[in-house]
């Protein structure tokens, strides 16, 4: 692991390993980088690999508030400090907004752009549903002990979902009060209507959801992609809310055959 200064207060925790085209990995909200490790194992025999600690996470710095675009400036710094001109980003859950943010401000820096377990009409508001959907359950715990007791409902494939989470807390465990402002910050991303935010992309995108994830409004992601020649769409039935986990090999492919089809 690596650090690089961002500004004059904040530190971003890296890592980087691989050859070729780079790859940029981004985390959902109250995650690390150790979320995409099995990924990063099998993309770096093919691209340059990156995996970063957003800021607010990990071993980044912990400020008492930041905004997304603060996130998507920290992107744009870090490809700036590690002399990279464009690459492959992809992004779950927050970690996709973010991504989505920073292809639309600098889609000359990404080549294609992959969006997992995406919803911009929801943000934050998603998890909030399901807790407010299952309140008798988990009313009295703190929020990291509500998301194990949801956890059944988020995901499908929930051995290789646990080990996945466990992996991330073996690594840096999210303190309730960094959780907190994460959270905050979050919820001052827009939620605006995906078709509106969709409709504008340039950029080649791949989103792939989970047919079970709760925290998506799938009703809107044919509409808003229909009529967008650089979106594909896939659904992966046997996933909920992480279903590059859940469905790692599928994953593998659909990136990869994406990859080849909007080469030039």
């Amino acid at each position: 692991m690596n650090k690089i200064l961002v500004n004059d207060d904040n530190e971003i925790a890296y890592t980087i390993e691989g050859q070729g085209i780079p790859v940029i990995l981004i985390h959902a909200l109250d995650g690390n980088m150790a979320a995409f490790c099995n990924l990063k194992n099998e993309l770096k025999h093919n691209y340059k690999v990156i995996t970063y600690d957003v800021v607010g996470h990990g071993y980044s710095s912990k400020p008492t508030t930041f905004t997304l675009d603060d996130h998507i400036e920290d992107l744009k710094i870090l490809m700036e400090r590690l002399n990279l001109f464009d690459a492959h980003v992809i992004g779950h859950d927050m970690g996709a907004i973010i991504a989505k943010g920073f292809a639309d401000r600098y889609q000359n820096c990404v080549r294609t752009l992959t969006l997992i377990s995406f919803d911009y009409t929801n943000g934050i508001h998603g998890l909030n549903k399901l807790m407010f959907e299952h309140e008798e359950e988990i009313i009295g715990f703190d929020k990291e002990e509500a998301l194990i007791i949801l956890f059944p409902y988020m995901y499908t494939a929930r051995e290789s979902a646990k080990k996945w989470v466990q992996k991330q807390r073996i690594y840096a465990r999210q303190k309730p009060e960094c959780s907190a402002t994460a959270t905050r910050a979050m919820m001052t991303f827009p939620t605006l209507d995906n078709e509106e935010i969709m409709g504008e992309t340039t950029v080649p995108t791949l989103i792939i959801n989970g047919k079970n994830d709760p925290l998506i409004n799938h009703d809107y992601t044919e509409n808003f992609t229909s009529n967008n020649l650089n979106i594909t769409v896939k659904l992966f039935a046997e996933s909920g809310h992480a279903p590059h986990i859940e469905e790692p090999l599928h994953f593998l492919t659909a990136f990869n055959l994406f990859v080849e089809s909007v080469k030039v």
